[in-house]
């Protein structure tokens, strides 16, 4: 980066209450700022950004993702007008843009993340992302100087859609985990207040996420254990999964709520005996990572980008047998030491996600494209 030049943050995608793409975002530019690098950062929201050395830009509210399909269609005009003018006006050595929100011709070198590409895989549940997936996005990333992926599994799955991409754009850099918010309790898997103990899923009700075998699975586990959901999601995916739940016979075992209240979710983490997370597809699998750091043992997928978040700390199965996964949390409510040598596991494994080796990793990304 050229001696006192900024590097320029798109961060169009962090909103008011930011969850997921958002706090990856803020949390990279903490990390960024924490190693010294001078920072202009673009967003609708200052108010959430911490870095106490970054230089903010706020810009329109119309484009926070808050406002669904309707901020997501001005986030791409704003990114080809209003931030073109910003970025024109800060004259950054190079930008960032935490999604794949970029310019579409520019002479500043372009670093794009993009943590998956789950529409294309399932067109069906994604119908409005389609003409954005297939034509926006790979403009995006041939724009851009060098591409940061979450995972090996994504970078495949690059290649495979995308494949007019120089392969030798392409980085693969893992998320970290905010070791000082995810952190172990004294008394692991204790049980809750009312004695009952728990399995944990949080994230979207989707089809990918494999929620009807996990439920399917749960209701043969022995000792009536509950299950403990957080997420939501489209109406006939949570009438579904409502249905499916019902047919089992566990509904009397489920705790099911949107989302996590603020503060709930480490303790959710925390009280877990396991977390579940059979997903079909992901693009990385930040809740195992969560839970791995919180303590908590996990059973995930052994596909797409789940071993290379989980590794030998959690119970991979096989995310279409319903026998293989109900015999895994089977055998974790039953076996204290198994649950004590995956929670030792997963908390080694966990510390091997810092956001100061991401973050280093998206310098050396960018140190590149500016060439």
């Amino acid at each position: 980066m050229r001696d006192g030049a900024e590097l320029g943050v798109n961060a169009a995608i962090v909103g008011e209450r930011p969850t997921g793409l958002g706090m990856y975002g803020l949390q990279l530019i903490d990390a960024l700022d924490a190693l010294g690098e001078r920072l202009v950062v673009f967003t609708s929201c200052p108010d959430v950004v911490t870095a106490r050395r970054a230089r903010v830009v706020r810009v329109s509210a119309r484009i926070r993702p808050e406002r669904g399909a309707a901020g997501h269609l001005a986030r791409l005009v704003w990114t080809q007008t209003a931030l073109r003018r910003h970025v024109r006006r800060a004259r950054p050595s190079a930008l960032l843009n935490l999604m794949p929100e970029g310019l579409l011709a520019t002479r500043v070198p372009q670093v794009t993340v993009i943590h998956d590409v789950l529409p294309l895989h399932y067109p069906d549940e994604y119908p409005r992302q389609q003409h954005y997936f297939r034509h926006f996005v790979p403009a995006v990333l041939a724009a851009s100087r060098r591409i940061i992926v979450s995972s090996e599994s994504t970078r495949r799955d690059i290649e495979r859609f995308y494949p007019r991409v120089p392969r030798e754009r392409l980085r693969v850099v893992a998320p970290g985990c905010d070791a000082r918010r995810f952190t172990p309790s004294a008394a692991p898997g204790a049980p809750r207040p009312d004695g009952r103990r728990y399995a944990l899923y949080v994230g979207n009700v989707m089809p990918h996420k494999n929620l009807g075998r996990l439920v399917d699975a749960f209701a043969t586990v022995p000792g009536e254990p509950w299950l403990v959901l957080r997420g939501w999601g489209r109406r006939h995916n949570v009438d579904e999964l409502r249905a499916r739940i019902g047919r089992a016979g566990i509904g009397a075992r489920v705790d099911w709520a949107p989302y996590a209240q603020e503060g709930e979710l480490i303790d959710l983490y925390r009280g877990a005996r396991m977390l579940l997370l059979p997903s079909l597809h992901e693009g990385f699998g930040m809740t195992a990572l969560e839970a791995m750091a919180c303590g908590t043992p996990v059973i995930t997928s052994a596909t797409s980008s789940m071993p290379e978040a989980v590794g030998d700390a959690g119970l991979l199965v096989d995310p279409l047998d319903t026998t293989a996964l109900a015999a895994a949390m089977t055998r974790l409510f039953a076996e204290d030491a198994l649950a004590e040598d995956l929670r030792a596991r997963g908390l080694s494994r966990a510390k091997l996600f810092a956001w100061e080796t991401t973050a280093r990793a998206v310098q050396t990304a960018v140190r590149e494209a500016e060439g």
